[in-house]
């Protein structure tokens, strides 16, 4: 008993900061991070900012932003037609749903990556603009003109690919950019659920829902990355973009993203306090819950835990006729699923990770 009480009154004399070193005043419980203000360019605050991490799907910001440029020289239109291919079809990773030989409209490919975060989406973009290598040049291309030096791409969707990193600092330019240019995109980032081949998609950015004034951008998970999230949001006449990346899981990108926003719109940035060891609670600020239902049946080829609390709670928002379609083929989509594992193990096997959101 002796040697109790004296262990808790050496603890009580240490103190909790040695007790507990992970608490870090000032950091987010994430590797990198930047917060700016619009308007300005002024940095709200900085974390680790030119560490190289993979982007995973933040790299269909670039994505879009390539697109939005050959709409905007006349080289294409949201309108133009495009026919699905077979590769754009198999694609693994988070997906709208998109089946080959089916046409599509340009303007519905940028809903399917915006919102659904479709890799599919993106490989048919690639391919209508003249072939993968093509577009993932005209994306470093445009990478090195707005001076994202820290940036490679490999692919147009952030599917794990050796040598495809980015920066917090880069990615900032890129979404500062982005939005200064085409403001209209967020047309597309804030758009909360899509339809697809009879299929509700929710958007992956769940701060759409949680935090105040959110309105994009986007979110993305691979292996090597943790899970990443360009978050803007405007509360009065002030808009801040929050590029927030490693998260260990959604719920702490999402309550670190939150936090930082918070803190920069009430001016509390220098005394905020973030640790890498507190529990992971869900984002502070719930203001209505909105998702997605399942889809295409490639979403069973890779596993997306993100992805299923998306699909569970854009059901309760989806119409009656989907809920009935969901319930009568639940047996169905059992046997489809065992049917198709082997399939999948095949067509993703050149993913060295999760890809997820």
């Amino acid at each position: 008993m002796r040697r109790v009480l004296f262990l808790l009154v050496l603890l009580c004399l240490i103190g909790p900061k040695s007790a507990f070193p992970a608490k870090q005043s000032g950091k987010l419980a994430v590797k990198s991070a930047l917060v700016t203000e619009f308007g300005s360019g002024r940095t709200l605050y900085s974390q680790d900012a030119d560490r190289r991490i993979p982007p995973a799907s933040l790299t269909k910001v670039m994505t879009m932003y390539v697109v939005f440029d050959l709409v905007a020289s006349g080289q294409a239109n949201f309108t133009d037609r495009v026919k699905v291919s077979r590769q754009a079809d198999a694609t693994g990773g988070s997906s709208m749903g998109l089946r080959s030989g089916e046409v599509v409209t340009l303007d519905d490919l940028m809903r399917g990556m915006a919102v659904a975060s479709g890799n599919d989406a993106c490989i048919a973009v690639a391919e209508h603009f003249g072939g993968i290598p093509r577009f993932v040049e005209l994306m470093n291309r445009k990478a090195r003109a707005l001076g994202m030096n820290g940036t490679t791409f490999k692919n147009p969707n952030g599917l794990p690919a050796p040598g495809q990193l980015t920066t917090a600092r880069d990615l900032t330019t890129l979404a500062v950019s982005y939005l200064h240019r085409y403001p209209q995109a967020l047309r597309y980032h804030s758009t909360t659920v899509i339809n697809h081949n009879g299929a509700v998609h929710g958007n992956t950015n769940h701060l759409l829902n949680s935090c105040d004034g959110v309105d994009g951008i986007k979110t993305g998970y691979v292996d090597a990355s943790g899970y990443n999230i360009i978050a803007t949001a405007k509360r009065g006449d002030s808009r801040v973009i929050a590029v927030v990346l490693g998260g260990r899981t959604k719920q702490l990108r999402n309550r670190e993203a939150t936090r930082i926003l918070d803190a920069s719109f009430s001016g509390v940035v220098d005394s905020m306090v973030a640790s890498c060891d507190v529990p992971e609670p869900a984002p502070t600020k719930i203001t209505s819950k909105r998702g997605r239902t399942s889809h295409h049946g490639k979403n069973l080829r890779v596993a997306n835990s993100e992805h299923r609390s998306s699909k569970v709670s854009a059901r309760r928002g989806a119409s009656a006729r989907f809920d009935a379609h969901d319930v009568s083929s639940k047996s169905k989509r059992s046997k489809s699923a065992k049917s198709s594992k082997a399939e999948s193990s095949r067509k993703n096997s050149h993913s060295q990770g999760k890809q997820r959101q």
